[in-house]
């Protein structure tokens, strides 16, 4: 059973969904809460902004990234920015993303957008090679301050109540085609029984 936790892809990189919402109101919330402000226009205006860095992929999927910066977006989540460790697609590589969010925010901090906060979130993200986001941030020389989240997205109990109900609705959608497979199946041995006493007759 598999259920991706942002819902269908769509077509474009308007594309949002319900899950999509979820998920981006959850992290958001969970970031913000751990970096003490008491909402995200608290942190709006102390010149913070909150950037969640997800993996990335060459695949035609990449798009989904777009439609969480578009979900954010929508929300009114202006301090809110998404990237990946890939870059791709390439607005969320780590210099596009620094150059968005200079221009309003001069506190970063940076989240993984990742199920479980690994080897992506401790050395790509949060590590001290020259190359990780974090360092590249620094040494952009436009943030009085760089900090790190290493949280997972499965930590939090509304992420996990999603794919719980994914995972419920997947297994009832197969219970319902179980189902339906038996009763076509029944409705054509009784057929067949049927045709087969006439013949007889």
């Amino acid at each position: 059973i598999a259920e991706p936790l942002l819902g269908e892809v769509g077509d474009d990189a308007e594309a949002v969904n319900d899950d999509k919402e979820k998920v981006a109101e959850s992290i958001t919330a969970a970031a913000v809460a751990e970096a003490g402000y008491d909402d995200l226009d608290a942190a709006k205006e102390d010149g913070t902004a909150f950037v969640f860095m997800g993996h990335g992929t060459s695949h035609t999927a990449q798009i989904s990234y777009s439609q969480m910066q578009t979900q954010m977006n929508d929300l009114g989540y202006e301090n809110v920015f998404i990237g990946t460790v890939e870059g791709e697609p390439e607005e969320t590589a780590c210099e596009a993303v620094i150059e968005a969010v200079k221009e309003a925010y001069k506190k970063v901090v940076l989240r993984p957008l990742m199920v479980v906060a690994g080897d992506h979130a401790n050395n790509d993200m949060a590590g001290d090679d020259e190359d990780s986001w974090k360092s590249q941030f620094e040494a952009s020389g436009e943030f009085d301050s760089v900090d790190c989240q290493i949280a997972g997205l499965g930590e939090i109990a509304d992420i996990q109540q999603i794919y719980v109900d994914h995972s419920a609705a997947a297994i009832d959608e197969i219970g319902g085609e179980e189902a339906e497979s038996e009763a076509e199946s029944e409705e054509e041995t009784t057929e067949a029984a049927s045709e087969e006493k006439t013949e007889v007759t």
